[in-house]
């Protein structure tokens, strides 16, 4: 039972949080012509994430909310604070401690951003290798061996973006969470359409494995429905139409271009090939 005054909709809202904490793992699967035994290790990283980060975003959050307190002052300042882990070492044990969080954290929200770039370089050096984008795009240098044009464009985007979000006085937390709002509900897009297409495969061995993906859609799909309806505050309310128009353009791109969908079954074929 959700406690007195809270609705689904505010059930909805931190189940987002939720899903944004987790995200990440599935970016291992981005990694898999690397690995050396890739059926195996991607299976285990992904299972190994999500294992660790359950345990311990649960163990934060607790910390954190028993920190700041239950009662109604404490609720408004776990809410109101910028970095509660610092806060709460800094209430406790002292500034040396709040500094060593603050700089874990920086840390953390650094590795998350480089997360993100390796998926995205990652995939546009697939694209053009497979002549789906700029052939340049698919090129690795000499000597890392890594897709340097397409690290190179998607740290430019990057810039572009913080670059702008800078010049229109948008301070740094919002920037965090208008652009982890955008990723989330595109995330919750993908898990919805990953665990169909789940479903499809695994239907064909046996009817029951049907459940356990079929779950993953009502889930997410309850936690999309409510971070859209009803009508977030502004800028918010922005947003799901921003992802719309992604989704469109990408399915519009799948439409028009010929071939488009048989080229990136080719390539995966050839990679998956070539792992074995």
């Amino acid at each position: 039972m959700l406690p007195p005054g809270v609705g689904l909709s505010a059930l909805a809202l931190a189940a987002t949080s939720g899903f944004l904490a987790f995200a990440g793992f599935e970016s291992a699967g981005s990694l898999g012509e690397e690995a050396l035994v890739p059926r195996r290790m991607i299976p285990r990283a992904i299972i190994t994430a999500v294992a660790f980060g359950a345990v311990f975003y649960v163990a934060c959050i607790v910390t954190q909310t028993l920190g700041f307190g239950t009662d109604a002052a404490g609720v408004s300042a776990f809410r109101h604070a910028d970095a509660p882990l610092g806060e709460l070492a800094q209430r406790y044990v002292g500034t040396p401690l709040a500094a060593v969080l603050d700089l874990g954290a920086v840390l953390s929200a650094l590795g998350a951003g480089l997360g993100g770039v390796i998926v995205a370089a990652r995939m546009m050096f697939a694209f053009g290798r497979d002549g789906l984008a700029a052939r340049r795009l698919g090129g690795v240098s000499p000597a890392a061996r890594v897709p340097q044009r397409a690290l190179a464009l998607e740290m430019v985007v990057g810039l572009v973006l913080l670059t702008a979000f800078r010049l229109a006085g948008t301070s740094a937390l919002n920037v965090f969470f208008y652009l982890a709002t955008i990723g989330t509900l595109s995330l919750l897009v993908m898990y919805m359409l990953t665990n169909v297409a789940a479903a499809s495969h695994l239907g064909r061995r046996s009817p029951g494995q049907v459940v356990a993906p079929a779950a993953g859609v009502l889930i997410a799909g309850f936690v999309l429905y409510y971070n859209v309806w009803p009508v977030p505050p502004a800028p918010y309310e922005v947003f799901p139409y921003l992802v719309l128009g992604w989704l469109l353009a990408g399915l519009l791109i799948t439409v028009v271009i010929r071939g488009f969908s048989a080229k990136v079954g080719d390539g995966l074929e050839r990679v998956a090939e070539s792992s074995r």
